[in-house]
């Protein structure tokens, strides 16, 4: 998938329900020298408890541009949109609700430490929780991909070389992110990449008003954006690529993703590069996925629309 900027010369779910299930889990943690049993209790508690709603609702699998569940018990995955909560460092979709039992247990085990005999300390914690699923807030915005800058182009199905643009609107004031994944590349189309550092957390729009994203012509433009915005056309590299675009939008600002230029300018030719074409900035899929997964667990705000799109070459 090759998407392009046209620009002027001049500028360059395992388990759906949301009741409170029984889980147990456990882990141990090595005692080493360093640490005092409480702080190896508590880590082996933590890790025990992340073990506890993995058994319950899955283990997180980030593969492409998207986020799975995985049964542990039979390797299953299933594609979410849930949100995550965070314990002991670790991404988790549940939260715990009542702790029903905790047991420590120290063991000493011999072996064998460069070429000497040595004894090795742990302490083993199983613990018996009630747990809850964490749920994705469903968005309370619009947004319809289209072909036209109007809204009544709406479509998912692009031929190659076709113009991309967004339909956007919200009730309340905020900021917005949209990004085009492909399984390997995600992109990022807004904030424009031209515009400058302060709009890097996230593209500021009204309530209540009509946007045509990626549109300089748009009514509702803010005209100090005016001059950065960059218009899209789809290509495809197969004879049918399928797209992934996710819409972020949120009350407050969100932490900014780290892009780069990539390799994939090289797609572009020579004369499309003379011509004031470039590509949108990027990063990896699992990159993406990972700094979704960590936005939505801080920004209770946050909301996220995914939407598949197909580009076919003629």
């Amino acid at each position: 998938m090759v998407l392009s900027i046209a620009l002027l010369p001049v500028y360059h779910t395992l388990l759906a329900q949301s009741e409170v299930v029984p889980s147990e889990g456990e882990a141990t943690i090595e005692w080493t020298p360093d640490k005092s049993e409480i702080q190896v209790k508590k880590e082996a508690e933590e890790a025990a408890t992340v073990d506890a709603i993995e058994r319950a609702f899955g283990r997180i699998v980030i593969q492409s541009n998207s986020t799975y569940l995985q049964n542990i018990n039979t390797g299953e995955k299933t594609e979410t949109t849930t949100v995550f909560n965070s314990i002991s460092g670790s991404d988790v979709k549940g939260e715990v609700v009542e702790v029903s039992g905790i047991r420590f247990e120290e063991i000493e085990e011999g072996a064998i430490v460069e070429g000497k005999k040595s004894k090795i300390r742990s302490i083993h914690c199983i613990i018996r929780v009630k747990v809850k699923p964490v749920t994705e807030r469903m968005p309370d915005f619009k947004a319809n991909t289209l072909n036209c800058p109007d809204n009544r182009c709406s479509t998912t199905s692009f031929d190659q070389d076709e113009t991309l643009f967004v339909g956007f609107s919200s009730p309340e004031s905020g900021y917005l992110m949209v990004f085009l994944d492909d399984g390997k590349v995600c992109q990022q189309l807004l904030p424009y990449r031209r515009m400058p550092e302060k709009y890097r957390d996230g593209y500021p729009v009204q309530a209540d008003r009509e946007y045509i994203l990626f549109n300089k012509k748009d009514s509702n433009l803010n005209p100090e954006i005016e001059q950065y915005v960059d218009e899209y056309n789809l290509r495809a590299e197969n004879q049918m690529d399928q797209l992934r675009l996710f819409v972020l939008y949120g009350s407050t600002p969100l932490k900014s993703l780290t892009t780069s230029e990539g390799d994939s300018q090289r797609l572009l030719e020579q004369a499309e590069q003379t011509a004031g074409y470039r590509l949108p900035r990027e990063t990896t899929s699992e990159s993406f996925q990972r700094w979704l997964i960590d936005n939505q667990r801080l920004k209770k705000d946050l909301r996220v629309m995914r939407m598949d799109i197909t580009v076919t070459k003629n």
